[in-house]
């Protein structure tokens, strides 16, 4: 019988602790999304976005439109997830910063498209879709001056995912190298950002040579 009662103890403490590390996470994601929309992304309204969590052991944020009020043609709500672990794994505060303002920069284009427009996004199962989509979100978010909190947040992921996805992440992404380039060559030149956005470099050689 005491046996019992202390795995039921457990399993309560279990839960609590996973529930309450689900809640704590939303909370803390939601403190910095009203930080950065207020001080940096004007143009989204806050009272559409909602928080969720995820699991995962090779992503940390995700943002998608409500796929149910996109096909139910109501008002449109935004979705940014967060994986609890990326606070319990110590990712750099400055550095989670930075991968917010990337996945607002998602919702911000989500924002400035219609329905048939977003329609295009199945596109996302092309692996060079993916690639020109991301960077231009990452794009967006060093233009808005988060570029070394995404330094800081790309240094942290790559400890902190399987090797097996490391490649992916540095392909889909811009890289560390790739962002200290980006980061003198917007903040000289903010026109360029439109440039860089039609024209998405790739890889190391390429955004060298789109900064020049």
């Amino acid at each position: 019988m005491k046996k019992f009662v202390v795995t039921i103890l457990l399993i309560i403490c279990f839960l609590t602790g996973f529930v309450f590390g689900k809640q704590d996470a939303v909370e803390k994601t939601r403190a910095l999304v009203n930080e950065i929309v207020t001080k940096s992304y004007p143009e989204i309204k806050l009272e559409k976005i909602r928080i969720k969590t995820f699991k995962s052991n090779s992503n940390y944020f995700k943002a998608r439109f409500s796929y149910t009020r996109f096909f139910t043609f109501q008002k449109m709500r935004h979705l940014l997830y967060v994986n609890p672990s990326v606070f319990e794994k110590g990712a750099p505060g400055e550095g989670i910063r930075g991968i917010v303002a990337h996945e607002l920069a998602h919702i911000l284009y989500y924002t400035e498209k219609n329905r048939f427009e977003l329609l295009g996004l199945a596109s996302l199962a092309s692996k060079s879709f993916t690639t020109k989509f991301e960077r231009r979100a990452d794009l967006e978010a060093i233009a808005r001056g988060y570029g070394e909190g995404l330094i800081k947040y790309r240094e942290w992921l790559y400890k902190n995912v399987p090797a097996s996805k490391l490649d992916n992440k540095k392909r889909d992404y811009f890289t560390p190298e790739e962002i200290r380039l980006l980061i003198p060559a917007l903040n000289k030149n903010p026109d360029l950002l439109d440039k860089l956005k039609d024209d998405v470099p790739l890889n190391l050689a390429e955004t060298e040579r789109a900064v020049q």
